[in-house]
């Protein structure tokens, strides 16, 4: 698994993958960090992940917000 620099979406990220949703870091040009999707490939289940977000704690909470939405869960 690719790590994240700020642990709390580390974190987050850790729990998205038990749910079974697919992580990808993107390239060294991209503007964010990477991204998530379900492993049903929902159109509406994805995320975009940051690197340095404003506040990383929200973000994390984020991710675990989009994970609950996804139908599939």
């Amino acid at each position: 698994m690719v790590e994240h620099p700020n642990k709390h979406i580390r974190e987050a990220l850790k729990y998205a993958s038990q749910q079974g949703w697919i992580i990808r870091k993107s390239g060294p040009r991209a503007h964010a960090w990477g991204v998530i999707h379900c492993q049903f490939g929902h159109r509406e289940c994805w995320m975009a992940i940051y690197s340095t977000p404003k506040n990383p704690e929200s973000h994390a909470r984020d991710i675990r917000r989009t994970v609950h939405r996804c139908p599939s869960a």
